[in-house]
């Protein structure tokens, strides 16, 4: 259980770090400058790329862990938590990385 609390840690440290990236992306864009606009664009995905696999690891980790026995619903509440965060955080980068 500690594994997937570590791995929501993740998701959420690199998902911040996408949201700092895209900020920078729409700054540099605004001033025109294409240059530093499109590098921390690509950042601000491979950060999303990086939070997705985690994301899919968490998953991964959960179904597992339900096939050995029932997780305790507290854990499973705070996941739940965790991901429907983790699903709008996201939807929120990409938003920002497409205008």
């Amino acid at each position: 259980m500690t594994k997937i609390k570590k791995l929501a840690d993740e998701m959420k440290e690199e998902l911040c770090s996408a949201k700092e990236y895209a900020e920078e992306y729409l700054s540099f864009k605004a001033a025109e400058n294409t240059a530093w606009a499109n590098r921390y664009k690509e950042m601000a995905m491979d950060e999303l790329k990086h939070a997705g696999y985690i994301h899919e690891r968490a998953v991964m980790e959960i179904e597992d862990l339900r096939e050995v026995y029932t997780p305790p619903q507290n854990m499973l509440d705070k996941w739940e938590k965790d991901h429907a965060k983790y699903i709008e955080k996201a939807a929120w980068i990409k938003q920002m990385l497409a205008m």
